[in-house]
């Protein structure tokens, strides 16, 4: 425990260290430090469990071992008394903090079997800063600390291995369900449950009954310590007061009895320095049920539990300085004190008697190490005839409840006390309206439902779930259960695969390389469009290249009108007609788009920028310009697609006659299944119907639209 740092000096220390196996504590209150060590000959690492007490009294501080069983006691007869001597040099140290402070100040963490070097604590004084071996039951201020729920922990684990082996080793198996294995250095000793014996405590202990004018005398054949007295006994009784257990010294002066005194559970004791005694306050014994006595003394601190102990069923006290009883082997008495005209006889039943761990026989007969001198008003069970002895009046019934009885009425009656006495009235729970529960009259008419758990309702009828803590499977369905999930997650795995394998096809096809029988192709994109060729045809379904772009196309927009034109009607260009570029038949080869080839002469015309004219329209070719337009690359910037676009107006505006493009797509052949039989405006079927019609269209316009309408009368009158 640490307090705080100061110029790399703890201050508010308590310590305990083990040091070449002797203890050793190191105290300081702020003002300096207090070292208290056993002698040297002291040594605790020798397999066996040690208790180590601290006690502080302001600036005093007691250091004690195993709460100094070992000191030398010598007594000797005074003046009116007896005088006492003890020697605890070996096993109890005390000192004094050094300066004023008189108090422990410690705000930081406890740290319990070695100490967390991460933290940003020094330890100047610690010369060992790791435990081997194992801690039990922490005590600090009278506060129990559960060492199986620390706040953090390392290297450390539940139980002691150095003494827990032995019991999983040989104990278990040996000790039986109604044995506690207690391990030990190398060995093992069996413990078993109160009320159960034998080496596996595999016998019952038989119940025995006291009549109220009997007792045991007991001779024992061994010498019991005078340091440690241990009793636990089962009692069963209705008396409020009587004694259970006493033993005497030889001059019976000095006492020690376990008794019921107005009810409650109370040991009275004089060890040489007085009357005192200690008292259970909160349960009582005299209730007709089996209670579990427990007596633990060490030296002149006395510790009491009822029924396993714990709570307000314990209580500890050490009043007076003695520390020791001499109790005569002779005078040992259950039932009953000496000497016997208190008329302090117990009544009741009594079983498995233990005197400092030994089972002590009741039956009235001596075993190894225990003779009985006397025994009386003992007898083997622990019956209740009180409904035997006692009568009641019809229709009233014999209720036994040990040792006592009492009248009742049958089931479905009630007690009614009228100007006679008592009589049994009928009520409705003579019926049974509790399906599951227990109906309680509270008037003729009128009753309740206790419903017990699992059920509720007027009637009990409702079936409730409930949730059991001991609801346990075995270990085939744990393995089936295990093998479901297991599989379960294998399938989901798969599909996870399988929608992955199936995704990553479809991106591979359907971007680049769909094929075009993908009927059952299904994948999500997002407007994904396959073409065949540059047709307008309904089967254009395989991928489009888009380098198909930046290939080279010879005629230009009014050229490819032309051209169109005289195929539909003499299938032939015209002679006339002088072109730069001939385009070749289409073909269908890798992603059967179009392709044209290049004649001497010509100037290329890509499709990502505006094609050049031909002579035949009047206007010479520019070297120059031709090859800057060709240069020109699909990634435009703002100015150059708004000098695109100012070349495109000036064009149109000095050459009226030529037909300006709108598409930088120029198409040779149509698609098969196509009804157009040209893509251009000047040429297609579905102009041939209507045409008077579309040319008043085209005047209502207005005049921006006489060129266009002068076109398509032209290329009427070239038809006919």
């Amino acid at each position: 425990m640490t307090n705080k740092k100061i110029e790399a000096e703890l201050e508010d220390i308590g310590r305990a260290e083990l040091i070449d196996g002797t203890p050793t504590l190191k105290i300081n209150h702020g003002s300096g430090t207090l070292v208290l060590q056993l002698p040297g000959n002291v040594n605790v690492a020798d397999r066996r469990w040690h208790r180590l007490d601290v006690r502080s009294n302001s600036k005093e501080v007691r250091f004690t071992l195993d709460r100094c069983a070992g000191a030398t006691i010598m007594e000797m007869e005074g003046v009116g008394s007896w005088l006492t001597t003890e020697d605890h040099t070996s096993c109890e140290v005390t000192g004094i903090t050094p300066n004023m402070d008189k108090h422990l100040n410690v705000t930081q963490v406890l740290q319990l079997g070695g100490v967390n070097e991460n933290l940003p604590y020094i330890y100047p004084q610690l010369q060992h800063k790791h435990f081997t071996g194992c801690i039990r039951n922490l005590i600090m201020d009278s506060k129990f600390y559960d060492l199986g729920s620390p706040a953090d922990s390392s290297g450390s684990a539940p139980g002691c291995l150095m003494t827990d082996s032995s019991c999983v080793n040989m104990g278990f198996p040996s000790c039986g369900t109604r044995g506690r294995c207690h391990g030990e250095w190398g060995s093992f000793s069996c413990q078993c449950t109160p009320g159960y014996s034998g080496h596996q405590c595999e016998k019952e202990v038989p119940e025995y009954s006291f009549d109220g004018r009997s007792h045991i005398h007991f001779q024992l054949a061994f010498t019991l310590p005078a340091r440690h007295t241990q009793i636990q006994v089962l009692v069963r009784t209705r008396k409020h007061s009587s004694s259970i257990l006493s033993l005497l010294s030889k001059e019976q002066n000095e006492y020690l009895k376990l008794e019921i005194y107005q009810g409650l559970l109370s040991v009275f004791y004089n060890l040489g320095d007085g009357d005192f005694n200690l008292t259970i306050p909160s349960y009582r014994l005299d209730n007709g049920e089996w209670h579990d006595i427990h007596l633990d003394r060490h030296d002149n601190e006395l510790t009491l539990r009822l029924d396993g102990g714990g709570g307000r069923r314990e209580i500890t006290g050490s009043p007076g300085r003695s520390r020791e009883i001499v109790i005569d082997p002779a005078l040992v008495m259950l039932g009953n004190s000496f000497p016997s005209g208190h008329n302090k006889s117990f009544q009741g039943c009594m079983r498995d008697l233990r005197l400092n761990g030994r089972f002590i026989p009741l039956d009235g007969q001596g075993r190894e190490g225990v003779s009985v001198v006397s025994s009386q008003g003992v007898s083997l069970g622990c019956s209740s005839d009180s409904c035997r002895k006692n009568q009641c009046n019809p229709p009233f019934t014999c209720v036994d409840l040990w040792r006592i009885h009492e009248c009742r009425c049958p089931p479905g009656h009630m007690v009614k006390a009228n100007s006679t006495g008592k009589v049994c009235v009928y009520t409705l729970c003579a019926s049974r309206p509790c399906h599951r529960g227990t109906c309680v009259a509270q008037s003729p008419s009128k009753f309740t439902c206790h419903c017990p758990e699992g059920y509720r309702g007027r009637h009990c009828e409702v079936t409730l779930a409930i949730y059991r803590d001991d609801v346990g499977l075995s270990f085939s369905s744990l393995f089936a259960i295990c093998i479901c999930f297991m599989a379960l997650l294998v399938l989901l795995l798969g599909i996870f695969l399988y929608t992955r394998w199936r995704s990553y096809k479809g991106l591979k096809e359907g971007v680049y390389h769909v094929s075009a029988h993908h009927d059952g192709w299904e994948d999500i994109r997002e407007n994904v469009l396959n073409y065949d060729e540059e047709g307008g045809g309904e089967e254009d379904q395989n991928a489009y290249d888009m380098a198909e772009l930046q290939k080279s196309l010879q005629p230009s927009p009014a050229q490819s009108v032309q051209y169109s034109r005289s195929r539909a009607i003499h299938h032939h260009p015209p002679s006339q007609q002088q072109h730069f570029c001939q385009p070749d038949p289409p073909s269908r080869a890798g992603t059967a788009t179009t392709t044209s080839s290049i004649s001497s002469g010509a100037t290329t015309i890509r499709r990502d920028v505006p094609p050049c004219r031909s002579p035949a329209q009047g206007q010479t070719a520019n070297p120059s310009r031709a090859a800057q337009l060709a240069r020109k690359s699909l990634s435009f910037s703002s100015q150059d697609l708004a000098r695109y676009l100012c070349e495109i107006i000036r064009d149109a505006d000095q050459h009226p006659e030529t037909a300006p493009f709108d598409s930088l797509q120029v198409f040779s052949t149509e698609g098969g299944g196509s009804l157009a039989g040209s893509l251009s405006s000047f040429s297609s079927a579905g102009l041939e119907e209507g045409t008077a019609a579309g040319h008043e269209c085209l005047k209502e316009w207005g005049p921006r639209f006489e060129k266009l309408k002068a076109l398509y009368e032209r290329a009427e009158g070239s038809d006919l």
